[in-house]
């Protein structure tokens, strides 16, 4: 029999996480449909690959030697298996029992919808945000008025609902849908390559769904704990190609000055010694230096090198090509 599900995991030099996220795959808790298990080693140094290896002989592992980003490393899995139903996995988030049955189900239930995503809780088991609205102008001047405290996140508790996207830390995708759309942009190097796709199915009237009863713990970073000024600049750069394509022009500019004004007010308080009872919940949860770099790159493009030069540095190090 074919496999229904394949389950894909790109790694990135975090081998402990990686190995408890397989280590749930294939335990007591492993899906019960007929499914593959597909890992990509983004060139690590870690030992990665002889981990996996020596503790998952059945996981078809890739061992690349260049390093790429989110979306065309995504894209090379797809391409790893024909089956219907295909999930993207970080390396740092770790699958409870039934998670995967249950987005499965509902793909199978609901021919409307592209995406299945799980609830995702951090590793204490705390909500997660990781459902949003699209970043489109109202959204951008929503969140600039509420300095991001409404009208963002979309949570979905109880029964499954519908979204706009979901965080790309974990995704139930349905095949044929993609074969519509097309896979992954991969002009993303990280960062709204999962929010553009979403868009695209949208766009043909498919539909991403929170399915709250598959539970997904995940490792906050552990994937892109890079120097946050590259993060930020990828972020930033990311951002400005998804307005380019969806929201080109005055609708895009006007999302990008929302966006970096609500960064800017978030400085400004964090400025303060101590801020109001209640303004408290305000107090910015970034530090003041990147919060300063978020309203450089809005305002002004990028401002430096990003996680796609980082890349493209290790590959002429190593003399290796994407």
């Amino acid at each position: 029999m074919s496999a229904k599900l394949a389950v894909a995991i790109v790694a990135h030099g975090n081998r402990a996480l990686l190995l408890e996220a397989l280590a749930a795959l294939t335990g007591s808790g492993r899906p019960t449909v007929e499914h593959t298990i597909h890992v990509l080693d983004n060139a690590s140094e870690d030992g990665t690959c002889a981990a996996v290896r020596e503790a998952f002989p059945t996981v078809d592992l890739i061992a690349q030697d260049f390093r790429d980003g989110f979306g065309a490393n995504h894209n090379r899995l797809l391409a790893r298996s024909e089956a219907p139903h295909h999930v993207l996995l970080n390396d740092d988030a770790t699958v409870e029992p039934g998670a995967l049955d249950a987005l499965v189900a509902h793909l199978d239930a609901h021919p409307a919808v592209a995406v299945a995503a799980p609830r995702i809780v951090y590793p204490d088991g705390r909500h997660q945000p990781s459902a949003f609205r699209f970043p489109d102008p109202a959204t951008c001047l929503r969140s600039l008025a509420t300095l991001g405290q409404a009208g963002i996140e979309q949570r979905v508790t109880g029964a499954p609902g519908a979204v706009d996207w979901a965080s790309g830390c974990a995704l139930a995708l349905r095949r044929s849908a993609l074969e519509l759309t097309g896979p992954f942009d991969e002009g993303f190097y990280m960062f709204s390559e999962e929010t553009d796709l979403q868009r695209r199915l949208s766009d043909r009237w498919f539909q991403t769904h929170v399915v709250p009863q598959a539970t997904i713990r995940h490792h906050v970073r552990a994937s892109t704990a890079a120097d946050p000024s590259r993060r930020i600049v990828e972020f930033w750069r990311s951002r400005r190609r998804y307005w380019a394509k969806h929201h080109p022009g005055y609708g895009g500019n006007a999302a990008r000055v929302a966006l970096g004004g609500q960064y800017a007010a978030l400085s400004g308080l964090s400025r303060l010694p101590t801020l109001p009872g209640p303004l408290r919940r305000l107090t910015p949860s970034l530090p003041r230096a990147e919060l300063d770099l978020h309203v450089r790159n809005a305002l002004e493009g990028p401002t430096g090198p990003g996680l796609r030069e980082s890349a493209d540095e290790w590959n002429a190090a190593h003399g290796v090509h994407r």
